[in-house]
């Protein structure tokens, strides 16, 4: 994951757990992006339709186990980067991913997969000229998450981990689960030196500091265009 891209366009990515605000902050970048007169592509995670209908199918069965798992996600990530993100960048355009290839890292390290083994199977993507953290304390995120149902049911089975067999009720597999993903998330952004913002700053201040972060894309384009 460590690849510079050769294209015209510029990559983003935005990470973070389920209920941090990925695809709030991917589309009011869009639009700010759009407002400049510059082509953008959002492309989120799980998006290929064979692929999808899938996961879904295997989803309502509870009968993904952790390598069928990590492997479903893997083909959809390829084919949206062959075929969604590689084109949108080869035609100059902003590419904003929402959940790249760290996700499907995270997922899968998560679930046993071996660290070196699953990244050498994403040795080929690109490296983002910006990785956005949507970083999230987890009682905040747990408080985010029940507001939006008193019902267990609302928690899904994968994104509880109960899969996993990490506890008996969902709310409690949920709980260890996330506990780790989040661990996992933050690992990766020291690692791979992501800009982290706090996911529980007001919507627009989040927003602003997104863009003073990719402030300096817009320009570098503004250059390379004005040098041809």
């Amino acid at each position: 994951m460590e690849k510079t891209s050769q294209y015209p366009g510029s990559l983003i990515a935005i990470e973070g757990t389920d209920g941090s605000g990925k695809s709030t902050q991917a589309e009011l970048l869009k639009l700010y992006f759009e407002s400049r007169g510059q082509g953008v592509v959002v492309s989120p995670c799980n998006t290929a339709e064979l692929i999808q209908g899938a996961i879904s199918k295997l989803k309502e069965r509870n009968t993904l186990d952790p390598v069928t798992f990590c492997f479903l996600y893997a083909a959809d990530f390829v084919d949206r980067f062959e075929h969604v993100i590689i084109p949108a960048l080869a035609a100059g355009k902003v590419v904003i991913a929402e959940q790249y290839v760290y996700t499907v890292f995270a997922r899968a390290v998560i679930r046993g997969i071996d660290r070196e083994w699953i990244g050498r199977m994403f040795d080929f993507a690109l490296s983002p000229v910006r990785t956005i953290y949507l970083d999230v304390r987890f009682e905040d995120l747990l408080n985010r998450i029940q507001w939006k149902s008193r019902d267990e049911r609302y928690f899904d089975y994968y994104e509880a981990g109960m899969d996993l067999n990490l506890a008996n009720r969902k709310k409690d597999s949920f709980v260890i689960y996330q506990k780790r993903l989040i661990e996992i998330y933050r690992q990766m952004a020291h690692e791979h030196q992501f800009e982290i913002v706090d996911a529980m700053k007001p919507i627009q201040i989040q927003q602003q500091e997104l863009r003073r972060s990719i402030a300096q894309i817009l320009k570098n384009r503004a250059r390379r265009k004005g040098g041809k």
